[in-house]
């Protein structure tokens, strides 16, 4: 990646930062499909689970290019954040938690 800055990316290198975790969270959406979680046609769902994988997977290739990783690291761990949006969401959101708890308990 010629540069770790995202306003200096090209345009193919944006497109595979948001392609990949796209496709993840399509991927997750059409597992839920199959294990009948969601009906087929629910696009709200669709577009929803895109959003969340885009923004999610948009986030840890941006992370990872600016620790200077190689644009197929970045490109591979957005994808697989993308198709684990909402999980890695929600664990991020517990140890924010347990975290605030922690420092509520022990003032200093």
């Amino acid at each position: 990646m010629p540069d770790k800055d995202p306003l200096n990316w090209t345009l193919a290198t944006w497109i595979l930062a948001l392609l990949m975790p796209l496709a993840g969270g399509v991927i997750n959406w059409y597992a839920r499909v199959k294990a009948g979680y969601t009906r087929v046609f629910n696009f709200v769902e669709l577009f929803g689970e895109m959003f969340t994988s885009g923004f999610v997977g948009l986030g840890v290739f941006m992370l990872l290019a600016s620790w200077e990783h190689p644009a197929g690291l970045c490109a591979a761990a957005a994808g697989v954040s993308g198709h684990m949006a909402t999980r890695l969401l929600f664990v991020i959101e517990r140890a924010v938690e347990k975290r605030i708890e922690a420092f509520g308990e022990n003032p200093k």
